[in-house]
């Protein structure tokens, strides 16, 4: 690590615990003081000083800018990652000597979404227990009311052949009474737990419907991540076999991103990035599919339209979108005209999915290389 990289990350550092702590920090003192007369970032470089210095260290190694998401895939290696992610990250490290941006989403959108499905396997295992839990109890109560029943039985036979006002009477009767009262509590236990149980099920039904949708969804634009897309993918390209009905495909890349985040900052970025999602969100419809792939990339499925329709629609949101002047809203300075380039392919009788998509983004390409701001139809 060169000397003016190392020094860089250390003015990272500097910069991201002013911004945490919402003040100007100092470097840290070593010299033993009361606690209550610290900092709050002296305080949490007390506690976290180690992880701090890793992640730091890790930015510096792989090359990447101090950015929320890099942030979150620094800890995410760190501290809760699997072997596996860890494996992937360093293999990436080796192979490349670094990361690059849209790498570090797609392993971060991997490994968030290696979590949620971890989530879902122990929701599902919580909801089959809380299930059996359920059975069980059931159970219970149904042999519980057996079990009266036939004592209730055995009272009755015994009352009808004995005396009238004899002693055995008499202790049928209490036998009955204390019988029926420790059936009533029992059934009144059950009920309670059987509504708790219904309540916990009610619960993990929710959890795991939000699970879901988070496993499926990118969370800076709400759109469906590159996950979902593939799944859509994969059914439309079933169902256009089988139907016959045209298919098309369209890449989306938001122009000169770069000088957007290095002018006015990721912050911005990122909200030109929900910017131009939710112009072609205004696309979507059932046969319209819309994504986002990572980085500030975008793609939308269209089906049962050719690819001229494809380019139709997206050319009205391009032109719409090309329309407006932003504003930074943090600093209020103009960021100017935000556009994107868009390369559209049809799938072709017998192509494949891997060769379909490949063809989307060379006219991607051709629609950056001849002047951005475009729109361009596959070979």
């Amino acid at each position: 690590m060169s000397h003016e990289f190392e020094l860089a990350t250390v003015l990272h550092k500097s910069k991201f615990l002013a911004r945490f702590f919402g003040g100007n920090t100092r470097p840290h003192d070593k010299k033993a003081r009361p606690r209550n007369s610290l900092s709050r970032e002296d305080r949490f470089m007390l506690r976290h000083n180690l992880l701090m210095n890793q992640v730091f260290e890790f930015l510096a190694q792989t090359g990447l800018d101090p950015i929320p998401d890099h942030y979150e895939l620094a800890w995410h290696y760190l501290t809760c990652s699997s072997s596996i992610q860890r494996m992937m990250v360093e293999s990436h490290m080796l192979e490349h000597g670094g990361i690059a941006p849209h790498d570090a989403c797609d392993m971060l959108d991997e490994i968030r979404t290696s979590i949620s499905e971890r989530e879902l396997h122990q929701m599902v295992e919580d909801a089959r227990q809380t299930m059996t839990d359920a059975a069980v109890l059931t159970d219970r109560s149904g042999k519980d009311a057996a079990e009266y029943g036939d004592a209730l039985g055995e009272s009755v036979q015994l009352l009808a052949k004995s005396a009238y006002g004899s002693e055995v009477q008499v202790n049928q009767l209490k036998k009955l009474q204390q019988l029926t009262s420790e059936m009533i509590e029992r059934a009144a236990i059950a009920e309670a737990r059987l509504k708790a149980r219904g309540k916990a099920i009610l619960q993990l039904k929710s959890r795991l419907a939000q699970s879901q949708k988070q496993a499926l969804s990118d969370p800076l634009t709400n759109l469906p991540n590159r996950r979902a897309f593939e799944a859509c993918l994969k059914t439309a390209l079933e169902e256009t076999g089988r139907l016959g009905a045209p298919l098309s495909v369209a890449f989306c890349d938001i122009d000169l991103f770069k000088r957007i985040n290095d002018t006015h900052g990721h912050a911005t970025g990122d909200r030109v990035i929900h910017h131009v999602g939710d112009f072609l969100q205004r696309t979507a419809s059932a046969n319209v599919h819309v994504a986002r792939h990572g980085g500030e990339e975008f793609v939308v499925l269209f089906e049962k339209k050719t690819s001229a329709e494809a380019m139709e629609m997206l050319e009205e949101v391009r032109s719409r979108l090309a329309a407006k002047q932003l504003v930074a809203k943090d600093t209020l300075r103009p960021i100017g005209l935000v556009t994107f380039s868009a390369g559209v392919a049809q799938l072709q009788e017998g192509e494949s999915g891997s060769a379909f998509l490949a063809r989307a983004d060379q006219a991607l390409y051709e629609a950056k290389n001849t002047g951005r701001n475009k729109v361009c139809i596959a070979a």
